[in-house]
Parts: structure tokens; sequence; C-alpha cells
């Protein structure tokens, strides 16, 4: 039985798991994507209002939230796996309704529908199973796994793809294929624990028949500590421990800001550039780098997040934002290129933390619960991003907003900073 920094890892061993990740972190954006093109192609095809098709993004965003709060009290009390097959059957069976919709009515909640399930698919039950699997080394995997979402960037270009070789009833197919893939590696190749196929978490090694029997309880995640876990706090009570515990929930509130950040500068990030002076063509192909560091940010982030503790890497990531809006406040063309890559990594490497966090302090029996909690209100508070820099902005200018994410960033290293090192303090201990 391998045990913490023992044996070799054998990724490959689980490479249904990860090209399962991989692809619904993916397709988390899908209706984003399609959002980008449809209310032009679906104006043109049947004179549907564009602008009631966009509006209607901000109640699936809603939705979004109120479905990872959903989902994290569903998976605290079932497994992931059949979970998960749920999600993409909903995910699937709506996108064919997007296709076929007869109406514009139709069409909108077929798309928040799909919208709730990806969501609660790829951000809210994938990392329960990726914790299962490597709870020790879930930095690292979670951040090659997360770079599906930044990948999500050619949503657009397949469903436009689509839209112009199969028409639009059909343009949404690519999508429901790219599902039912995901759910075919679900089916044949990944069950909730690696303990369950015979291989030991993390490094994947086999393991024999004594490890087959109690394998599931020898491999949990060494030296956690977490009241939780010593008194064996039931997934529902747990929950409700948390939402009662005010560190925690600041906690979560606090890295959020993060999630404010990214969504609020990439959303910003070619007018600024323009504003300092670059030509469209180059402030595009700039913003494209920026998602290629987002996927290099993710795992070099999730390395560094196993390596070194994950407050560690969330206090690394708070620095990056920061020295980003000061290189790009120099209006320096060289360090304004460097800004971008930092910006990219915080933005490639935001949604990873909470799982890192979470399953570095409660372990893979409370990973659910703690998870189900932490995440929605991250979510809620990020989307809060794109309206905060865009009101500042429109009140000044992309220079004063740019410097209000540095400061929010500031403010909250400083709040996690505090908050990191008081965290085993009795009266900050979930206590049953």
């Amino acid at each position: 039985m391998a045990v913490k920094g023992q044996g070799t890892t054998h990724y490959l061993r689980a490479w249904p798991l990860l090209f399962y990740a991989l692809l619904c972190y993916f397709l988390t954006g899908t209706v984003s994507g399609i959002m980008n093109v449809a209310p032009e192609v679906l104006h043109e095809a049947f004179g549907w209002d564009g602008t009631v098709l966009i509006s209607s993004m901000s109640i699936a965003a809603l939705l979004n939230v109120a479905a990872g709060f959903v989902a994290g009290r569903v998976s605290a009390h079932r497994s992931p796996r059949p979970l998960c097959f749920l999600w993409g059957a909903i995910y699937m069976a709506g996108l064919l309704v997007m296709g076929i919709a007869p109406v514009m009515s139709v069409f909108i909640v077929a798309m928040v529908l799909v919208s709730a399930a990806s969501s609660a698919w790829g951000y809210n039950t994938v990392p329960i199973l990726i914790t299962n699997w490597f709870p020790e080394k879930k930095g690292r995997v979670q951040g090659f796994v997360s770079t599906g979402l930044l990948l999500g960037s050619v949503n657009p270009m397949i469903y436009h793809w689509a839209c112009e070789h199969w028409g639009v009833h059909l343009a949404t197919i690519p999508f429901v294929l790219l599902g039912g893939l995901a759910l075919v590696f679900l089916a044949f190749g990944i069950s909730d624990r690696p303990e369950d196929r015979g291989l030991a978490p993390d490094t994947m090694e086999r393991l024999g028949e004594e490890g087959r029997v109690s394998g599931s309880r020898q491999a949990e995640v060494p030296g956690v500590e977490s009241a939780a876990l010593e008194k064996k706090i039931s997934q529902g009570e747990m929950a409700r421990l948390l939402l009662r515990n005010l560190r925690f929930l600041l906690c979560s509130l606090v890295m959020g800001v993060q999630l404010i950040f990214a969504g609020g500068l990439m959303v910003q990030m070619v007018p600024r550039l323009l504003d300092l002076g670059f030509v469209m063509d180059e402030a595009l192909l700039v913003m494209l780098m920026a998602s290629l560091f987002g996927c290099l940010g993710s795992v070099i982030f999730g390395i560094l997040g196993d390596r070194l503790g994950a407050d560690t890497g969330v206090i690394l990531t708070y620095i990056a934002g920061i020295v980003a809006v000061v290189l790009n406040l120099s209006g320096s063309q060289p360090l304004v290129y460097l800004s971008v890559a930092l910006i990219g990594c915080v933005v490639g490497t935001a949604d990873n933390w909470p799982v890192s966090v979470c399953a570095e302090q409660f372990g893979r029996d409370q990973f659910a619960a703690s998870f189900g909690v932490m995440f929605p209100v991250i979510q809620l508070v990020g989307a809060a991003g794109p309206a905060f820099f865009a009101l500042i902005a429109g009140a000044s200018n992309y220079s004063v907003s740019y410097a209000a994410g540095g400061v929010l960033m500031a403010v909250a290293l400083l709040v996690y900073v505090y908050l990191a090192k008081t965290k085993n303090r009795p009266e900050n201990s979930i206590e049953g």
C-alpha cells in the first residue's frame, strides 16, 4: 500500500478520469460559447429578439449559483458517479431541445437548464471524483483538467461551424456528442474511488487483496486533523455546521475576490489594451495569450499548491494579481505583456483553490459537504466581477478600474493571511 511520499504515480492508469474531467470542464462553457453566436444566428433564422436572448444569460448565471448549492447538498448525501450521469443526461437533453425549440421561450428554458447542469457537472461534482482519486496530488490533477475551461474558448467556433454545415436545428449536436463521450468514459473507466478498481489513491499503484478490502479506509489523507473527521460528523450535519461557521464563510467570500478579479479584468482586457494604444488585432492576440497562460498557470500553481500547501497557493495567486495590476498600470508594452500573462494565471487557477483548500482541511470523507458549501458562495461573489469593474470604468477610466482590482486583491490578501494563520484556533474549529 502506498503512503504519502512513497511510490511512483502512475497517472495514465487513471486516464479515463483525466479525459472525462477535462471534457466536463470543457463543456461547462457550452452555453456561454453558444450565446456568443446564437443571438445573431437565431434572429436571422427565426426573427427572435437578440437582446432578450442575451439578457437571459443573467438568469442562467443566477441559476448556476442555485444549482451549485443544490448539487453541493445532493453530493453530500449521494455518490458522485451516478450524479454525474444525471447532470450529463440533463445537459444532453437540454441541448437537443435548444436545437429543435419551436419558440424562443422554449429555447431559453432549455438553455438555462443546460447551463445549470453543465455547471453542476463540471464545477460541483467532478472535483469530488478528483479528490477521491488524488487526495494528495489533487492540485496538479485539478490544474490539468481545469485547463478545459480555457480550451472551451473554441466553443463559439464549434457552434458557428455546425450552424453553417448542419443547420441551426442540428448546431448543438457536436456538444451532445461530446457529452455522450464523457459519459462513456464515466461508465467504463471510473468508479467513485480508485480502491474500487484495485488502485491506490494518488499513486494508482495496484493493491493486493488486503488493500482491496481495506483500501478505502487505509488510503485517507494522512495528517488531516479536522475535528469534523475525528468526530465522524455526517455529511448533512457537516454542511449545516459550515454554514454557521463565520471563519469558513469569510474564507469563502475572500476567495471569491479572485473570481471577481479574474472575471472582471478579462472582460475589460481588450478595451484596456486599446486604451493603451494597441490595435484591435494585437489586442485580440494578447487576450488569446492570456488564455494560454491561464492553462499554464493552472498546472504550475496546482503543483505549487501540492508542494507548499493550499493556503500558500491561494496567497501566491493574490500576489500574482497585485503584481499584474502594477505592471499593467506602468503602460510599458513589455510589462503589459507580462501583466496579461499573470492575469491569465489568476484566471486559470482561481477556480481550483476551493478544491485544494477543502480537500486539505477536511479530507475525502467530508470533501463533498465542505466544497458544496464553499464553491457556490465563491461563485456568487465572483458573479459581481464584470459589473463591479464596468461601473468603475464607466465612472472614470480603465486605469482606475484596474487599480481598484489591485486594491481589492491586496485587501483580500491581508484578510486571507489572517484567516490562514488563525484557522487552528479553538473558536474556529468545526464542532458538532
